[in-house]
């Protein structure tokens, strides 16, 4: 392991020309230098292939292996965390941009954090149609160790870890699990160790039609709910299927078949398991709660408290802060002509 080294995995599998120039040009001019890029080909046609090669031709930092057979992303990704010679290992995807200070950025977040592990960044999704900017970020370990409980937290492509926390503990993507492998990794990782996200935006992240087809939509789903499940399983609590419905529209949606008691109880519940099992930090398990039924009443028109205003007016002024810097974003998207 090369102390100061940063080994930066990429995915490759068939991307469009100027999608994987932008990504990779984008590692190229980081302003940290210590770095290996390695970019794993999962089975490309030779039109992507030759493109990889110009690309990174006489690139002494950067190593392509061309998978013989398509492997899929989880097994190319173990190939790469194999290969990394690097202190850290960080995610890059093929079709994404980094901005110029990300990794330098990570590795200074690292070196004032010690107990840090795992960290992700705040990240602006863009696509043909759709902007936003994931509330997660600027979490600490303590939050989003309660936001597994919900949802992967840390955006893939934005992750940096340390290669000794994977080492030490014999973590790496489990190769059973062919969606959410992102999300699997970052849970049980949090068992052994903590994980934090980034105030600043250091990644731009590509959506496109191939991403949100309805069949991966619902394979991605059904993975998800088996690690959501496994966490609730820490708490010692195995989920009717009425009370996972419960725990669904905690994250969204409307049932009207479902009341006010149901859902105080199963949070309840929750929290009593987190009671006895120590498993996140109890009074940010409680908040996040709070918040989720709030957003719960309002969706399904519920009565909401006097007490709940204060808490509403509260999330009204960081969206409204989330708009303010996604308007920054939309500009700085033009300007790089990422879009």
């Amino acid at each position: 392991m090369q102390k100061g080294l940063v080994s930066i995995i990429m995915g490759v599998h068939n991307e469009k020309e100027e999608h994987l120039r932008l990504a990779i040009k984008s590692i190229f001019q980081q302003s940290y230098q210590d770095i290996e890029l390695i970019i794993i080909d999962d089975a490309s046609n030779e039109d992507c292939k030759f493109v990889l090669d110009c690309l990174c031709e006489r690139k002494k930092s950067v190593t392509i292996v061309h998978n013989e057979a398509n492997l899929g992303l989880t097994k190319s990704l173990n190939i790469g965390i194999k290969l990394a010679k690097g202190e850290f290992v960080a995610r890059m995807d093929a079709d994404d941009f980094s901005v110029s200070n990300r990794i330098e950025k990570q590795v200074d977040y690292f070196n004032s954090h010690q107990d840090i592990d795992l960290i992700g960044t705040g990240v602006v999704s863009f696509g043909d149609r759709h902007i936003y900017m994931s509330p997660a970020f600027g979490l600490s370990n303590k939050d989003a160790k309660v936001m597994l409980f919900f949802s992967s937290t840390l955006c893939h492509p934005s992750v940096m870890i340390r290669k000794d926390f994977l080492d030490w503990h014999h973590l790496s993507y489990d190769e059973k699990v062919l969606k959410a492998q992102d999300y699997d990794l970052w849970e049980r990782s949090s068992v052994y160790g903590n994980l934090a996200v980034m105030k600043d935006v250091l990644l731009y992240y590509r959506i496109h039609a191939n991403q949100i087809t309805s069949k991966k939509n619902k394979e991605q789903v059904a993975a998800a709910d088996v690690i959501r499940k496994r966490r609730l399983g820490r708490l010692g609590i195995t989920p009717s299927d009425r009370e996972y419905l419960c725990h669904e529209l905690l994250s969204s949606g409307v049932d009207a078949t479902v009341t006010m008691t149901e859902m105080e109880s199963w949070v309840n519940k929750i929290l009593k398991g987190n009671e006895e099992k120590h498993l996140v930090d109890s009074n940010c398990l409680r908040n996040n709660m709070k918040t989720r039924l709030l957003f719960y009443k309002l969706r399904n028109k519920k009565m909401i408290r006097w007490e709940d205003l204060s808490l509403l007016i509260n999330v009204f002024i960081s969206r409204l802060k989330i708009k303010v810097k996604l308007a920054k974003h939309k500009r700085i998207i033009r300007q790089l002509g990422i879009n």
